[in-house]
């Protein structure tokens, strides 16, 4: 019996969200090895349930002990078998789960099995245990890597050479405006930096349009576009402003630090604003791709600033500015497509997602 899964599911606490929010990230690591989470439709009220639970797999079950149980209702829907889903090995598995007893005639075996993986539990166990059954197709975890790897791949290539073609031009339109007034070199950038979201969102948009059904294409160049000025805009700050010069210097530090966060997350939110119609949890995007900028933009002053010299070709400062975009393309597709990757296979309507 498959559990049939929906948006908008409930935790029982603030505590329990934190939790799931963690484990969701692509940074869990050791910790997703005995925490997952367990999804279920209330059998009274029909909610769909999310929570964190400790747990163990051996074989074709799932167990999980049920600590403080007097103080817990959620183990209560399992008093006759029901369907449930966990996520585990980075997919969602379904299945049917039972509660166990003290006293049932699997209660002893199943108490040992559980701590196998958790040697500290006490010998003899006193807590129910709510064991769930997997469905017989559990084993699609060397298919679903192969797709996302495929993928990841399909996503690195494109969005690097969108995101070079991209920079391409601001890093032409500044060379060009170099010798001309502050003003006409700022609105250069800014219509160059409209283009680099334009061809930006394209590349991403067309990658991302055959994988989600129902994502327009052109609503991700104009959101990408967005998010892309915006951050070009407040990139411009400083040249505007000598530097910020006249500013408090209390102020300095502050402002230079809230612009930096809402450059690198401004692109990110503005393309959250479309993919969160097509993706839960797609929240997630907006704080991986201001890690994906941020890595990008460091790895771009690496880059450049050791051969951007005074009184080069103009040529030249071309060159090393495409090779610094480069790198920085390829930073950002590599942190954005990993995310990209790991949010897809995280998604409750898996069979709507075609990775591939």
């Amino acid at each position: 019996m498959a559990m049939v899964h929906v948006t908008g599911y409930r935790t029982p606490s603030w505590g329990a969200s934190a939790m799931l929010t963690t484990l969701r990230s692509p940074l869990a690591g050791r910790l997703a090895r005995r925490i997952t989470e367990l999804r279920y439709l209330g059998r009274r009220s029909g909610r769909p349930i999310a929570l964190p639970v400790a747990y163990v797999r051996h074989g074709d079950r799932v167990l999980v002990r049920v600590g403080r149980a007097a103080t817990k209702t959620w183990w209560r829907n399992f008093s006759d078998p029901a369907p449930m889903s966990v996520w585990i090995d980075q997919r969602w598995m379904t299945g049917t789960g039972r509660v166990l007893f003290p006293g049932h005639t699997d209660y002893a075996a199943t108490w040992e099995l559980y701590r196998t993986g958790f040697p500290q539990t006490p010998a003899e166990g006193t807590d129910p245990l709510v064991v769930m059954t997997l469905d017989e197709a559990v084993d699609a975890a060397p298919a679903a890597s192969a797709v996302g790897r495929r993928l990841w791949r399909r996503w690195f290539a494109l969005v690097t050479v969108g995101e070079l073609l991209g920079f391409a031009v601001p890093a032409v339109a500044g060379v060009a405006a170099a010798r001309t007034t502050t003003l006409l070199a700022a609105a250069a950038l800014l219509v160059a930096g409209a283009a680099e979201g334009a061809i930006l969102g394209w590349f991403q948009g067309h990658v991302l349009a055959s994988v989600i059904p129902g994502l327009a294409r052109r609503d991700w160049i104009l959101a990408t576009m967005l998010g892309a000025v915006v951050a070009w805009s407040l990139g411009m700050v400083p040249m505007l402003t000598n530097g910020l010069a006249g500013w408090p210097p209390l102020l300095v530090v502050p402002a230079i630090a809230a612009g930096a966060a809402v450059m690198v997350s401004a692109m990110g939110t503005a393309q959250w604003l479309v993919l969160r119609r097509h993706l839960t949890d797609a929240g997630g995007w907006i704080a991986a791709t201001a890690v994906a900028w941020l890595a990008g933009l460091t790895v771009l002053t690496a880059v450049t600033t050791p051969l951007w010299q005074p009184g080069q070709p103009a040529a030249l400062t071309v060159a090393i500015g495409v090779l610094g975009g480069l790198a920085m393309a390829a930073t950002m597709a590599a942190f954005t497509g990993t995310f990209l990757v790991w949010l897809l296979r995280a998604q409750p309507h898996p069979a709507s997602i075609d990775m591939g």
